[in-house]
């Protein structure tokens, strides 16, 4: 991590590195708080520059738009159909502090006793 910041009363971060840290912000698979941690510089700061159109990291502004073509692709595979869910499941935090998780189909009296024997 390299030394930003200006010395003095009064320091801040340079603008080059500003405009870094917003371009960074804003890649792919990145998030905020990946590039705060990254650099030590706290998430609403780097939320507070990706709003200012001085630091966008092409000097552009931020309501500025990039065209974009889209375009069906003919041997693309289609999405399956179905997909598997797992099994609903019932959480629940007993008195203790005791947690009991259950799916779906299990005998309600089952549980009940369960319940039971893990709150004494």
């Amino acid at each position: 991590m390299m030394n930003t910041r200006q010395r003095g009363r009064g320091s801040k971060y340079t603008d080059d590195f500003k405009r870094q840290l917003v371009g960074e912000s804003r890649g792919y698979g990145v998030s905020v708080p990946i590039v705060s941690k990254r650099h030590g510089v706290p998430t609403n700061q780097i939320y507070a520059w990706r709003g200012d159109e001085r630091f966008q990291p092409d000097g552009s502004a931020i309501d500025a738009f990039t065209p974009v073509e889209v375009a069906d692709e003919p041997d693309a595979p289609a999405p399956p159909r179905s997909v598997i869910l797992p099994a609903p499941r019932i959480e629940i935090t007993l008195e203790n502090g005791r947690r009991l998780s259950v799916s779906d189909g299990v005998d309600a009296r089952f549980v009940l006793e369960l319940a039971r024997g893990l709150a004494a």
